[in-house]
């Protein structure tokens, strides 16, 4: 929508319709972005990536436009009833952080009353409002003196020891190297990029430095990220998942594609009061040896999708000893249905299909944070029928379907797939999905897209330490910067046999 910020109306009611207008659009406009990002992360692609590009854009774009009539941050009026508008609350704006620095600013009043000329003044209450102000990001210097002295008596030359610090030698203190690390694990900045921040500091730190520190930062981490590792492989129920990542290939001039495979704990949604936890290994590969190697000893469930990698995870044949039960994806099954659909419009099966499914997540959406017996109950009590109709609907669609088509396809695949599809139905703890798992793979995916690839299978290994530790503090609810400065400052002196006590959900900050 185009707006001529030069001729304005002054009828305040066609300013409102403007105003309603702009917000309509942008309210379309995100949703649009919204049904993009949700294929984006299924399916990259340049034209998507331009096309959320351009909506991004274009509600930025129109935000200004309505904060131009001079209001900030004031939302636009949403068109609703007079019985909305009477249930409704105003948004509450976020309290800020008791623990930010505050700087008192009295401002008094002039000291002679504007009425009468009157100089002697009673206070009677205040008014307080509180301003956001931005204050460039600071680096100090900390010299630590030691001073040599000697022994009048003896003669003997007595000293204090040297601090412990995260780098040998180094100049970044835990601080500085927990800044540079949450930069690239977590906010995606790349190590170049950063120096040329700090350059405009005058600080000099290069590139090749900042790859030093993270070097030796993970053989401070790799031990800890070792528990992480062993307290979820503990867990009965696990999620997993893979993604790949470039990897520079030496003297070729070209990447080449290793691949993030990530493991998550998280019993949150069945009430489980345990700590969530995720942990990622690196591979130069995706052969199925992979996540053999990293389950090894594991017994319990794993939520994963069809990948043939898996197979041998799972009892069979060839592995009748298997400890690992298979729970599948429901959500990718889904996934299969819904692009039949997206390709063609009047795809009744798959939209049927959909429809389905939509009735089993609802009962899901219901029980969700319920104990495991009580999931298993409701699960029986209800989604059992709908899941054996669903099988049966979709057993008898596909003997009058052409057998090489779209909708075929999504069929068998989900027959393929159906007893691990209803191991859900058995289990409480089970989810329906591996949801879990992908969202864990979401810092990952934005990564890549902007530090672009690893430069090593090192590398490789140092971002799954990395990810390992920042995302299991996210998950936790925990500061990264704030954690990751804490156990760099005292991991290196620290007790190996306790090194659980150094876990997210453990340490004090």
């Amino acid at each position: 929508m185009n707006i001529d910020l030069q001729n304005l109306p002054l009828d305040a009611v066609i300013l409102q319709k403007i105003i309603i207008a702009l917000s309509s659009e942008n309210q379309t406009l995100q949703e649009q972005l919204n049904l993009l990002r949700a294929k984006y992360f299924g399916k990259s692609s340049e034209k998507l990536k331009k096309q959320i590009s351009d909506l991004e854009d274009k509600i930025e774009d129109n935000e200004i436009e309505l904060s131009k009539d001079g209001s900030a941050e004031k939302s636009a009026p949403n068109p609703k009833t007079k019985a909305d508008n009477k249930n409704s609350q105003k948004p509450k704006r976020k309290k800020l952080p008791d623990d930010l620095p505050r700087e008192e600013n009295i401002l008094n009043p002039d000291p002679e009353c504007p009425s009468c000329g009157g100089t002697d003044f009673r206070q009677i209450g205040e008014d307080c409002s509180e301003l956001l102000e931005y204050i460039k990001s600071s680096l100090k210097v900390i010299r630590n003196i030691r001073p040599r002295c000697v022994c009048t008596k003896c003669d003997k030359i007595v000293q204090a020891d040297a601090p412990s610090n995260p780098i040998s030698k180094g100049k970044a203190g835990p601080g500085l190297l927990a800044h540079i690390l949450i930069q690239k694990y977590c906010n995606h900045l790349p190590f170049y990029r950063q120096s040329q921040m700090f350059d405009r500091e005058d600080i000099d730190i290069s590139r090749s430095t900042m790859s030093h520190w993270a070097g030796q930062s993970t053989k401070l981490l790799d031990l800890l990220v070792d528990e992480i590792k062993k307290y979820i492989l503990s867990s009965s129920h696990i999620h997993g998942d893979d993604t790949t990542i470039k990897v520079l290939a030496p003297g070729l001039g070209r990447t080449r594609i290793g691949r993030l495979w990530v493991y998550v704990k998280d019993g949150r949604p069945h009430g489980d009061k345990d700590a969530p936890a995720v942990c990622y290994y690196y591979s130069p590969d995706r052969k199925g040896a992979r996540p053999k190697a990293h389950l090894e000893n594991y017994q319990g469930v794993l939520h994963a999708d069809a990948y043939a990698g898996y197979d041998r995870l799972y009892p069979n044949k060839d592995n009748p000893n298997s400890t690992i039960s298979e729970a599948a994806c429901w959500a990718h099954t889904r996934r299969k249905f819904y692009e039949v659909t997206v390709a063609n419009n009047n795809a009744i099966i798959a939209t049927t299909v959909l429809e389905q499914m939509s009735d089993i997540y609802k009962i899901e959406a219901d029980i969700k944070g319920f104990d495991p017996a009580e999931r298993l109950k409701e699960r029986q009590l209800k989604s059992k029928i709908l899941v054996e109709e669903f099988f049966k609907n979709i057993e008898e669609a596909l003997s009058k379907l052409p057998q090489k088509g779209s909708t075929a396809k999504a069929i068998r695949y989900a027959l393929n797939n159906k007893e691990a599809l209803m191991r859900f139905l058995e289990d409480g703890k089970i989810e329906i999905d591996n949801n879990a798992a992908e969202r864990a793979m979401r810092s990952v995916a934005l990564g890549r897209k902007n530090w672009m690839f690893a430069g090593s299978d090192n590398g490789g290994n140092t971002a799954a330490t990395f990810y390992t530790i920042i995302e299991t503090a996210k998950l936790n609810n925990v500061n990264p910067w704030l954690y990751l400065s804490k156990v760099l400052s005292i991991i290196q002196d620290y007790n190996s046999n306790k090194l659980a006590d150094l876990l997210p959900w453990n340490l004090k900050l």
